[in-house]
């Protein structure tokens, strides 16, 4: 037994021992179950278990109560064994197992037996509760977990992009070898997949209609549709009936029908499939009799939409709103309008654009020149497979493929080339943000934003030595520039710490000079890049507003730095480190006046 399990198994055995020692106390002695009734659970790795018999308002019926080797870590389960069919009951799973608190709910590890205690009263509430014919709002409230217990046929991924909400109407499907996509409109369709499989072929982008049904109430297990005729009757009672007859003629393989719904906690989509009748030995019992042409109406139905069972399978949601919040974020409606621009895909740049696009912008520019070699890969979004090829464009790439609803261009070329282009691609955006490190490629920047009207926001960002500090510069208001807090040879005015020798290293090649720091480190400095980009879009954020990260004074220190006296004068109460200050963009000499 390796020497890490003993200890936990005997914890586990103590806690068993508790238990039973406190139920003899109490006067109760629950049956210990053997293992032939240990594995009507033995998906659940269930170890120990006892069972009660315990008197309802309507019969005696039997509890039991199961831990795994993780207990008294992992909390006790309880089972009721005479229950009545699946999914007559709320909160009661196929094999039994009461769902009585969330996953997150957490118990005395100390006092096991007050967890199992609890548990028994919650189960018996509940139990008490669904006997009265009480919590059937519950299989509404919580459809998308009932919907998935009560699947049934092919196994299939299925990928929603459409907008959750009414009216009914006639939706676009595209059919891949393991993945069904969704969409409202062709266009949205063909655009997402291109981005998710740039390799697909033309010929593959072959779409076919299907419908959403959206009904009034929110359905129980009962009224889930079973057959090819309760999926139409479902379709009619949403408006949709001929719309389904339409795209009957077309006589698919599968009729998928979506079924959506608001519950409480939002809108709720699921799909069912109307499957054609298989063609049996050249026979098609679809059209059996009758020419394919000459088919009378009422008989392809009535073969179509027949008692024939229907499919119920799962969807998940990958529309924006979905993905980015579930729903609940209200600034990704601002987000998804936005444009930004990244200038400068490295080790800052990349993770900020990696985490906007994350975050829900709508549409990105990435703009660099340079290509990734093997030395960037350490603190890079991008890995191996991209050495040699372009920072922005594999960036892009990576970006469409993992949110294939994200807009992105790509530009293999340097910042002044973009600039003074009379079509300049950043001409139209929303924000910049520069992480280019590069003085003479910055100053023109600075000197081109200030000429814009109307001027929008551009954020820089930069890492001092070894991480140890990090800034981001806000640049919105006439008057206000970057230059401004910068010598003519732009070295800022303010840096936050100090070093002793020089820190650059080098490389065995010519020119080839980086500053040394790791992904772990940098993570927050391209953090606050990247919220003080969001802060800017959101108007959260004014113009001339510098943010410092300060790393801890003791990683300052190890490293063989120190902070700066002007620090030190501005922000005294921050020399701990590990901490954001915020200050004006401008000499640190007017902090201290100010």
């Amino acid at each position: 037994m390796p020497e890490g399990i003993a200890p936990l198994m005997k914890r586990f055995q103590s806690a068993i021992a508790v238990v039973e020692s406190r139920w003899q106390q109490v006067g109760l002695w629950p049956q210990r179950l053997d293992a032939r009734q240990l594995a009507a659970y033995r998906r659940r790795s269930i170890e120990v278990g006892w069972r009660f018999d315990c008197e309802f308002p309507d019969c005696r019926r039997r509890l039991d109560v199961l831990v795994t080797a993780g207990f008294p870590f992992v909390p006790a389960q309880i089972a009721l064994v005479d229950r009545p069919r699946f999914l007559t009951w709320p909160h009661v799973e196929k094999d039994g197992v009461l769902c009585l608190v969330p996953e997150y709910a957490t118990f005395p590890i100390n006092n096991p037996y007050a967890g199992i205690a609890h548990l028994l009263e919650r189960a018996f509430d509940l139990i008490e509760a669904l006997v009265r014919g009480e919590r059937t709002g519950d299989f509404q409230t919580e459809f998308l977990t009932y919907w998935n217990h009560a699947e049934r046929g092919q196994a299939r991924t299925i990928l929603s992009l459409i907008e959750p909400a009414p009216p009914s109407r006639i939706i676009r499907i595209w059919e891949g070898a393991r993945r069904t996509i969704i969409a409202d409109n062709d266009e949205m369709l063909r655009a997402w997949l291109r981005n998710f499989a740039p390799t697909i072929a033309g010929s593959e982008l072959r779409f076919k209609g299907g419908v959403l049904a959206w009904l009034d109430d929110v359905p129980i297990p009962s009224e889930y549709p079973s057959s090819a005729k309760d999926v139409y009757n479902m379709a009619a009672r949403a408006g949709v009936a001929n719309d389904l007859n339409e795209l009957a003629h077309e006589t698919p393989q599968r009729l998928l029908v979506m079924m959506g719904a608001n519950t409480e906690n939002g809108p709720a989509l699921v799909t069912t499939v109307v499957n054609r009748p298989k063609i049996v030995r050249g026979s098609d019992p679809l059209v059996a009799g009758f020419r394919p042409s000459l088919l009378p109406e009422n008989v392809l139905h009535a073969r179509l939409f027949g008692g024939a069972p229907a499919d119920r399978a799962s969807i998940e949601r990958v529309d924006p709103n979905w993905i980015h919040g579930r729903e609940r974020d209200p600034r990704v409606h601002v987000l998804r309008e936005a444009t930004v621009a990244v200038l400068g895909c490295g080790s800052v740049g990349a993770p900020v654009g990696m985490t906007l696009a994350r975050a829900g912008i709508g549409k990105l520019i990435l703009v660099d020149k340079q290509f990734l070699t093997g030395a960037n890969v350490g603190r890079h979004p991008l890995g191996v497979r991209s050495i040699g090829a372009s920072k922005a464009i594999d960036l892009g790439k990576r970006i469409r493929l993992e949110l294939p609803h994200t807009k992105v261009e790509c530009y293999n070329s340097s910042v002044q080339d973009l600039l003074l282009r009379d079509d300049c691609p950043l001409a139209e955006v929303d924000l910049i943000v520069s992480a280019l490190g590069d003085w003479p490629s910055e100053s023109l920047l600075d000197e081109w934003q200030a000429a814009q009207t109307p001027r929008f926001p551009v954020v820089y960002g930069w890492t001092e030595p070894h991480a140890a500090a990090g800034h981001a510069i806000v640049i919105s208001s006439t008057g206000d520039r970057l230059c401004n807090g910068l010598d003519a040879t732009g070295l800022p005015h303010l840096v936050a710490t100090r070093w002793p020798h020089g820190t650059r290293q080098y490389e065995p090649a010519c020119g080839a000079a980086f500053d040394p720091y790791g992904p772990v480190e940098l993570g927050f400095v391209t953090s606050m890049v990247a919220q003080t980009a969001l802060d800017a879009l959101l108007d959260q954020a004014s113009s001339a507003t510098h943010r410092i990260w300060l790393a801890r004074r003791t990683f300052v220190e190890a490293a063989g730095g120190t902070w700066t006296e002007e620090l030190r004068a501005i922000a005294p109460q921050a020399l701990n480190g590990a901490t954001v200050i915020e200050r004006l963009w401008r000499r640190p000499a007017e902090d201290i006046a100010a």
